[in-house]
């Protein structure tokens, strides 16, 4: 297992940007806004993502092209964010353009991640690659990975789990500046598209509906149990492997993001779920040291940051009702 080296202690920014498309294909407008922010930010980031949500607020209705995009400093990002051409971009959106950002600014010693593979994926364009060592392969070790783990317990108060304040203009801006402390934001990602067909066999024999229901489960969630918001995308260019229901699972690469109220809460509906924890089990026995996928081409990673209450922002323009931070403010 790998993680990356971050080059200091300073925050790095998820910068994530969606457009809807509540019919699921995009009108004249849309279809001129999704290429003018795409070349806007083309080249900026230390790296991005370009992905589709099947769904706006939810997984059924239309679709939201998605910019999951990685910063290696606040400077850098701020830098591109505040070049004219991307303000007045942004500051003469329409009502209805659909548009949304959410801007998180989480510290490395906050932050983990983890992957089976030596390819670059996500956060793993931000620093050196190094092996992850014995922290891997046990309940606890994500927040081990964290290095302010050892004097913050990442709890955030059980009457706090939306954003304090939202600001709502008269151009149908809905602005979240405050936010708990705490939240816990979460990528998750799986690329098939180097299996061999021997591990492709292997992988619907033993994983493939164990996952599915997982994952599912997951996003059928009640606020409940700790998931404030689930998103589940994929990248359309690398084709599918499957078919079947979510249709997101089916492409050979997808993520998922997730918003925790904390991380006490991640962690517990891991453990908690019974299919969940069987899954892991076997997974660790097949593509582990002797297992009969040791060697297997399935490329996972996973990322975890917990965010302190200034490190957020988000913004919604004319987006449907319920769209990420929307249906808690």
């Amino acid at each position: 297992m790998w993680t990356v080296k971050f080059p200091d202690d300073k925050p790095f920014v998820y910068s994530i940007f969606g457009i809807q498309y509540p019919t699921g294909q995009p009108n004249e407008e849309q279809s001129d806004l999704t290429t003018r922010f795409n070349d806007l930010i083309t080249g900026h980031p230390d790296h991005v993502d370009r992905l589709i949500q099947d769904g706006c607020a939810s997984i059924a209705g239309g679709r939201t092209h998605i910019w999951l995009a990685y910063w290696k400093s606040n400077a850098r990002y701020e830098s591109w964010w505040n070049q004219k051409e991307v303000v007045h971009f942004w500051n003469t959106l329409s009502a209805g353009s659909g548009m949304w950002r959410e801007i998180l600014k989480p510290s490395p010693r906050r932050t983990q991640y983890g992957t089976n593979q030596l390819s670059k994926t996500g956060m793993g364009h931000l620093g050196d690659r190094v092996s992850l060592g014995e922290h891997a392969g046990y309940w606890g070790c994500y927040r081990q990975r964290m290095a302010d783990s050892a004097t913050d317990k990442f709890a955030t108060d059980s009457s706090s789990v939306c954003p304090h304040k939202a600001f709502k203009s008269d151009s149908d801006r809905v602005h979240f500046t405050e936010f708990p402390e705490n939240l816990c934001f979460v990528v998750e990602g799986q690329d098939h598209s180097a299996l061999t067909a021997d591990e492709r066999a292997y992988w619907f024999d033993n994983f493939d509906s164990s996952v599915n229901e997982w994952i599912s489960d997951l996003v059928k969630s009640e606020p409940e149990a700790g998931i404030l918001d689930a998103r589940l995308c994929y990248e359309p260019e690398s084709g599918t492997f499957r078919e079947s229901e979510p249709r997101a699972l089916n492409y050979n690469k997808k993520v998922q993001l997730f918003f925790f109220r904390d991380l006490g809460h991640m962690e517990r509906i891991g453990r908690l779920h019974k299919g969940h924890a069987d899954l892991r089990r076997r997974f660790l026995e097949s593509y582990g040291p002797g297992g009969a996928m040791e060697n297997g081409k399935i490329c996972l990673w996973v990322e975890t940051s917990v965010l302190k209450a200034d490190e957020v922002e988000c913004e919604y323009v004319g987006c449907v009702q319920g769209t990420g931070f929307m249906s808690r403010g």
